[in-house]
């Protein structure tokens, strides 16, 4: 076992991974905006969006431990609505905290991830927690969707990178989860008079989170990244993202399009 990092495991997804790890022994650092304790897992006040916090949070890391065996981007919100009238703050928020934000964290990191010793033959592994909003962008939900697109090309290219350094790169894209994040979600609905399926679509949205598998379940899939021989790039969380996958493979995509846009009524 080694030292894990994780950003965002103060709830949710992030939080059952933490546990999860502790849980098999590993020595867990909680990087996040908020304390919540869980045994056997350190925080670290860590705010993605902003780089002082993120550098002093790894290098209390790389003083007290000297190495980063793995580490976990789980940090992230949500913002819903319409394009047409969404707000300039909201969209640099939302990429800054979903896309800015973990790169941050990995150019913070990889100094001391490049030069530690190998454990067997890697140097230490990088898992994004991304989503199938990345393969089917959701509509009244598009920023959120494209931040989720953009984490999985920069992962891909990342990946590359690192292959030198013999450090892995992997994305987990869950579908449906219920946690609290979906009750944390921006959402505006300026413009419903213009778009008066937004608040149908948003709510179908919302149904699907309610009905989804439980923070537990995608976990173990991160978990998975972290700890398998020879990790993929790219993981799925249940049976549905893989069908889901499948479909944006086979179907052409005016096909792949229309048949997202009938699920939330557009």
């Amino acid at each position: 076992m080694g030292v894990a990092v994780i950003t965002g495991a103060s709830s949710g997804i992030g939080r059952a991974t933490a546990r999860m790890m502790a849980d098999k022994g590993w020595k867990v650092y909680d990087l996040s905006r908020s304390d919540k304790p869980q045994e056997g897992v350190a925080h670290i006040a860590c705010d993605v969006t902003n780089r002082d916090t993120i550098e002093s949070a790894i290098k209390q890391i790389a003083d007290k431990e000297g190495h980063i065996d793995v580490l976990v981007l789980c940090a992230g919100m949500g913002v819903a609505g319409s394009i047409e009238f969404t707000k300039e703050e909201e969209m640099q928020r939302q990429f800054d905290v979903n896309v800015y934000g973990p790169i941050r964290v990995v150019q913070a990191a990889l100094p001391l991830m490049r030069s530690q010793e190998k454990q067997g033959k890697e140097r230490g592994r990088i898992v994004f927690v991304s989503s199938m909003a990345a393969v089917f962008s959701i509509p009244f939900q598009a920023m959120y969707s494209a931040t989720k697109s953009a984490l999985n090309a920069f992962a891909f290219g990342l990946k590359n990178e690192l292959k030198a350094y013999d450090i892995t790169v992997s994305c987990v894209m869950p579908g449906n989860v219920n946690t609290g994040f979906g009750a944390a979600r921006r959402t505006d609905l300026a413009g419903s008079d213009v778009y008066p399926n937004m608040k149908g679509a948003i709510e179908q949205m919302e149904q699907e989170e309610n009905n989804g598998m439980t923070s537990e379940k995608v976990a173990k899939k991160v978990v998975k990244a972290c700890t398998k021989r020879c990790p993929s790039l790219f993981y799925t969380s249940d049976i549905v993202s893989d069908l889901e996958c499948l479909g944006n493979r086979l179907l052409p995509t005016w096909l792949a399009n229309k048949v997202v846009g009938k699920m939330y009524n557009c």
